[in-house]
């Protein structure tokens, strides 16, 4: 998180200081979704995604990396349950 008082007494612009509140506040929403669900914007003709849970915004490279953790987690999961569940030989 961003010192925004710090930033403040440093001479910051206005500008920039908007800036970092608004990564300050997106930082928050994203730290505190249980679950993102991003759906596919354009910002200025960039492409963006927007949780559709907790609102935060982030880039690809976040939503890609999101998303390949849940895919990992989801392999090791499954192969937890296929260790711990016995073969019929022996139940």
């Amino acid at each position: 998180m961003f010192d925004i008082e710090k930033a403040r007494s440093k001479g910051m612009d206005e500008r920039t200081i908007k800036i970092l509140q608004d990564i300050n506040e997106n930082n928050q929403k994203e730290e505190s979704c249980r679950r993102h669900e991003f759906e596919r914007e354009k910002i200025n003709g960039l492409p963006k995604y927007r949780c559709k849970n907790c609102g935060c915004m982030e880039d690809v490279s976040f939503v890609k990396g999101y998303m390949r953790g849940l895919e990992h987690v989801k392999i090791n999961y499954q192969k937890e349950i296929l260790n711990a569940t016995p073969s019929p030989r022996e139940a």
